[in-house]
């Protein structure tokens, strides 16, 4: 009897360098009104697509997918705290997402629909989750943007532990600084 290819919990995402994990960890403490569980600084990221529950198949068609992705690095400026009561989280975003930002998660998408994934149909929105379960109401605010310059994109497998979720980067690809010669 054949055995079940194991399934992971996947997404693509941007990951952030130590030094953008301080940032964000500070802009977290600082944001938090102390009820709320801050995100550990190894868990932050910014999710592009979220994948789901993956067998082997569609890991393959998804890496084939973002292997042919052409965009080139951009920035993208952290300005603002956000929180969503009926998830009850807090989190940074961007005012502007930048076109290059949109243009991956499109990308990524048309492709993904290839590999009959099917998105959720909301509007994308960049977000950074700083804490969960905040149970005071957080308005939101303004600050000096925390600037993340991103020159590639990770597909990531999520972990569920006792001790809570592990994120672990399982495949990278480079953004591409031009576009020319195709």
């Amino acid at each position: 009897m054949p055995t079940k290819s194991p399934r992971q919990r996947l997404f693509f995402a941007l990951w952030p360098n130590d030094e953008l994990r301080d940032q964000l960890h500070v802009l977290g403490q600082h944001s938090c009104p102390g009820s709320g569980r801050l995100v550990k600084r190894e868990n932050f990221h910014i999710t592009l697509i979220f994948l789901g529950s993956v067998d082997d198949t569609l890991r393959a068609c998804a890496e084939k997918v973002a292997a042919s992705v052409k965009m080139p690095p951009f920035k993208l400026g952290l300005d603002k705290v956000g929180y969503w009561p009926r998830a009850r989280v807090l989190w940074a975003g961007a005012s502007r997402e930048p076109a290059a930002l949109l243009g991956l998660v499109r990308q990524l998408t048309t492709g993904l629909e290839g590999c009959g994934f099917q998105a959720d149909g909301r509007p994308y929105s960049a977000h950074v989750t700083l804490a969960r379960k905040v149970a005071r109401r957080v308005q939101p605010s303004s600050h000096s943007p925390i600037v993340w310059s991103t020159t590639d994109f990770h597909l990531v497998e999520s972990c569920t532990y006792p001790q809570g979720v592990q994120y672990r980067v399982v495949a990278s690809w480079p953004l591409c600084e031009s576009l020319d010669g195709e």
